[in-house]
């Protein structure tokens, strides 16, 4: 029985989904990219009507809104939540998010990133306060463990390094590198998200994906932005808009199945009432 300490392996492929790794051997070769422009109109009002009735240092974000939709597209779309290692499919066991957060915007501002864990079945509000408290505690200093860890092993000589680097390789290939070795690096998570829109990029240009790691997925987000919409009567009416760029692996998971899973985070977006309820999550397959 293969298997691994984070993930499940996938054994019911396709024959050609089960040569892709020997044709395409690394995510560099395997990406496919897409652009999308989500229509955020009634997210916007419903964290606008939400926030009337929270306390003024608890207000939720568009931010916050648009990852519990990710989150809640992945958990109803497992394929989206697969990655490939040693030419085999592996279903994640866990669902996670990275994204970065600088301690203020200037340039020399650290950055501080770390995966967080939900769970499937998790509402808007109780994935609000797991993304609120890593962005205030970010902005705050963070946790410097890591870098501190980084700090002490460049110390090192550049032989040792390679060795220790290449040792971690061999453990997450093999499926038995630790937790803590994993949540490192942060690239092995379900998605990692940039937020673009935060230092006013209104394009949300395409970010490859890593060959370390397990991360199969990459989503860049643009500024929100409002235009203005004149029907065929002449009456006038404002839409928000969000471009957006995303990095896939295509083994995972193939074009329609993909494409259908961004009709049901726009689906979601346009119904964030549904966030505020559990799912109905598909039966393991």
């Amino acid at each position: 029985m293969k298997r691994r300490n984070d993930a499940t392996y996938v054994a019911d492929l396709h024959p050609y989904k089960r040569i892709f790794p020997y044709m395409m051997k690394r995510r560099c070769d395997s990406l496919v990219f897409h652009q999308f422009t989500l229509d955020l109109t009634k997210g916007v009002k419903f964290i606008k009507d939400l926030n009337k009735f929270q306390p003024g240092d608890h207000q939720y974000r568009v931010f916050e809104l648009f990852l519990s939709a990710m989150m809640r597209t992945i958990a109803m779309r497992p394929q989206l939540n697969r990655f490939l290692m040693n030419f085999e499919t592996w279903q994640r066991n866990e669902l996670s998010l990275n994204f970065v957060v600088k301690e203020d915007y200037t340039d020399e501002a650290p950055e501080h990133s770390s995966i967080l864990y939900f769970k499937e079945d998790m509402t808007f509000p109780e994935m609000a306060k797991i993304i609120n408290e890593v962005i205030e505690s970010a902005r705050k200093g963070g946790d410097n463990d890591t870098d501190e860890a980084i700090e002490f092993f460049l110390k090192f000589p550049k032989w040792l390094i390679r060795s220790l680097v290449r040792f971690a390789g061999f453990l997450d290939r093999h499926g038995i590198a630790p937790k803590a070795l994993r949540d490192a690096d942060g690239l092995h998570a379900s998605v990692f998200v940039a937020n673009l829109g935060s230092i006013n990029l209104t394009s949300s240009p395409h970010h490859h994906l890593y060959d370390w790691g397990t991360m199969s997925l990459f989503v860049t987000m643009g500024m929100l932005r409002r235009k203005r919409i004149v029907d065929e009567t002449g009456a006038r009416s404002y839409v928000d808009l969000m471009d957006i760029g995303v990095t896939v692996d295509e083994r995972i998971a193939d074009g329609f199945y993909f494409i259908k899973s961004m009709h049901m985070l726009q689906e979601l977006l346009n119904n964030p009432e549904q966030l505020m309820e559990r799912p109905v999550l598909p039966e393991p397959g």
